[in-house]
């Protein structure tokens, strides 16, 4: 798979890698680093042990596309680490924003449970938005949200199980693994238990909120930095979950340097909208973050906004996982009609 990803990708993958290379280099330099990119290399290389040990099958996938792509094992490891590396070198930069909201049976108009993903990605990365569908010869099939192959920031298993990331900006990040890693890992993972048993793996470059859902509608949320970890407490089964980029445990606060500006404007709007929602879809959902808008539809403020206070819809993707189904709905923004389904 690594092979024939890193061929088919090669020229994505060698322009992306340096693209956020230098990204890494000119933030860390307003932290007093003087970092170019072989010092970038040295100090991502001390993970590739921790990964490889975490997850061999995954790593031998990397060795193979960075041997097809003639990009370096630590280049890939940029764009697969990337938001993590930010907070492991302290660049002043707010997370990327991104909402999750995950819905019981009943609000749905199926009657089985789902979880949606919103990502307002830098608008660059836009060319490079990839969903992988992985066909192993051990473990799950997988559909997954990725940047070139890489990064995934949402998935849904063969097993019954989705998955969903929303970036936190941490100040305790150690060398360890990606929090995308853990993404990759718990996608492989044969249940929900064992999927919340990966993402919980330490230390991490940097941090996130790690969502899971099956397909019977159990579901966990957990909050990490780069070296705590919580189970946020889901004592309504039936309520909608919602989170998006500033943590909400006690313990995991204090280890946040940076919280993106609408966050919390995002969690309410959102929440709102969920609670008070029967019978949705994934075209409602879309509609909620302002994609398949029809005339008189609601939707919640949007994350991004231009110099005259505009809001901007140029670099939205909206993802709904439906593990009972076994399919996920996909639409990014320029894109207009009803989102695209896609069955594993």
């Amino acid at each position: 798979m690594g092979e024939r990803l890193g061929a088919r990708l090669k020229p994505r993958l060698q322009v992306l890698s340096q693209y956020l290379a230098e990204q890494l280099c000119t933030l860390s330099a307003s932290n007093g680093q003087a970092l170019n990119p072989e010092r970038l290399r040295d100090l991502i290389r001390p993970s590739i042990a921790v990964i490889a040990r975490h997850e061999p099958s995954l790593w031998m996938e990397f060795e193979a596309m960075s041997q097809a792509s003639d990009v370096a094992v630590e280049d890939l490891l940029v764009i697969h680490g990337y938001s993590d590396l930010l907070s492991f070198m302290q660049c002043q930069l707010p997370p990327r924003p991104s909402t999750f909201v995950c819905l019981d049976s009943s609000h749905t108009a199926d009657g089985k449970p789902c979880m949606a993903f919103a990502w307002y990605l830098d608008p660059a990365l836009l060319p490079y938005l990839t969903l992988m569908r992985r066909i192993p010869s051990h473990g799950p099939a997988t559909l997954t949200l990725t940047l070139a192959g890489l990064h995934p920031v949402a998935g849904l298993s063969e097993a019954g199980v989705a998955v969903a990331c929303n970036e936190l900006r941490v100040r305790d990040g150690a060398c360890g693994h990606f929090t995308s890693h853990l993404l990759s890992s718990m996608l492989t993972a044969p249940s929900l238990e064992d999927a919340l048993r990966r993402g919980l793996a330490a230390p991490r470059h940097g941090g996130g909120a790690v969502h899971g859902l099956a397909a019977n509608g159990e579901r966990f949320s957990l909050e990490l930095s780069g070296q705590q970890a919580t189970r946020l407490a889901d004592p309504l089964a039936a309520a909608p979950r919602v989170h998006t980029n500033h943590p909400l445990d006690e313990q995991i606060i204090p280890t946040v340097v940076l919280v993106e500006a609408t966050s919390k404007s995002r969690l309410e709007d959102t929440a709102n909208l969920a609670v008070g929602s029967t019978g949705t879809t994934p075209h409602t959902i879309g509609e909620w973050f302002g994609l398949t808008r029809e005339p008189g539809s609601t939707r919640i403020a949007l994350a991004r906004t231009d110099a005259e206070g505009e809001h901007s819809t140029d670099a939205v993707v909206v993802i709904v996982l439906c593990p009972g189904a076994g399919e996920i709905h996909l639409r990014r923004s320029g894109m207009p009609g009803r989102m695209e389904t896609i069955r594993l």
